[in-house]
C-alpha cells in the first residue's frame, strides 16, 4: 500500500516533473551512476533511470522492492535491485556519483553510521541528496491536529507508519523527522562540504490534491531536499 500513500509514490505528471527539476539541480549533465538508498518501491530511483542514469537501489524489503520491479517492467526502465542494509552497504569504496534517499534517515537506528557509509562509497566530487522532513511537529496546536487526524485515519484509512512498533521507534533518534538545522550538523560532522538545502513544502501542496480530508487537516510544515557533496 506505500504507493497509494500521497507524499509516497508519485501521483500526477505535475509531481514528476517537480521531483526531476530538484533532483537534478546540484548534478552534472552527464550520465551518472546514482545508488538509491532505502529505495523501496523505487520513486527516486525510476525517475533517475528515466533521466538515463545508471541506477542501482537497495533496501531491506524485497517486497517494496518486488514493486520497484515492477514499475520498471512497466515502464520499461533498467535498474538493479539488490537487498542490503542502509547502514553497511557491500560497495566498494567510490562506487557512485549520486547517493539519494527520501524519507529514510528518520528510520534508521545509526543515522551517524550511515552518514558515513554514504560518503564512503562516492566518489570524490560526489552528490549526496537527501530528502527529509519533520513529521510531527510538537508544538500544541500542530499536536491537537495531528492527534484528530491520526484518529480519523485510524477510522477512515489506513497509514503504513501506524504499523511500526513502539518499542522500536524509541530506538530511532530521528523518530518523527529530521530539522533541517539537525541534518546541517550531521553532515558536517560526518565531512561533507557545500552543503545546500532547498525547501519542498510546494511539493507538499502538489500532494494534499490526493490526500483524504483528515490527512490535508495536520500537514507536515518541514519538508526539504539537502545536497552535499563529498571532497576527498
Amino acid at each position: 500500500m506505500y504507493d497509494s500513500c500521497p507524499g509516497h509514490g508519485i501521483g500526477t505528471e505535475e509531481e514528476r516533473v517537480a521531483w526531476k527539476q530538484e533532483l537534478t539541480r546540484n548534478l552534472p549533465e552527464s550520465q551518472l551512476k546514482v545508488l538509491d538508498v532505502g529505495c523501496g518501491t523505487g520513486a527516486m530511483g525510476l525517475l533517475f533511470a528515466e533521466m538515463g542514469h545508471q541506477v542501482t537501489g537497495v533496501d531491506l524489503s524485497e517486497g517494496m522492492m518486488a514493486k520497484a520491479c515492477e514499475k520498471a517492467y512497466v515502464q520499461k526502465l533498467s535498474i538493479d535491485l539488490i537487498r542490503g542494509d542502509a547502514e553497511h552497504l557491500l560497495f566498494n569504496d567510490g562506487s557512485f556519483d549520486v547517493v539519494v534517499n527520501r524519507h529514510l534517515l528518520w528510520t534508521l537506528p545509526h543515522p551517524d553510521i550511515a552518514l558515513n557509509e554514504w560518503k564512503r562509497v562516492l566518489k570524490k566530487g560526489g552528490v549526496l541528496l537527501i530528502i527529509e522532513g519533520v513529521w510531527k511537529d510538537r508544538s500544541f496546536p500542530i499536536l491537537a491536529k495531528r492527534i484528530v487526524s491520526d484518529g480519523m485515519t485510524r477510522i477512515f484509512g489506513r497509514t503504513h507508519g501506524g504499523h511500526y512498533d513502539k518499542k522500536l521507534r524509541r530506538q530511532l533518534p530521528y523518530d518523527g523527522g529530521v530539522p533541517k538545522e539537525t541534518m546541517i550538523s550531521d553532515l558536517k560532522r560526518a565531512g561533507f562540504s557545500d552543503i545546500c538545502v532547498r525547501d519542498l513544502m510546494f511539493i507538499r501542496e502538489m500532494q494534499k490534491s490526493q490526500q483524504p480530508w483528515y490527512q490535508r487537516f495536520a500537514p507536515a510544515r518541514t519538508y526539504y531536499i539537502l545536497a552535499a557533496t563529498k571532497q576527498n
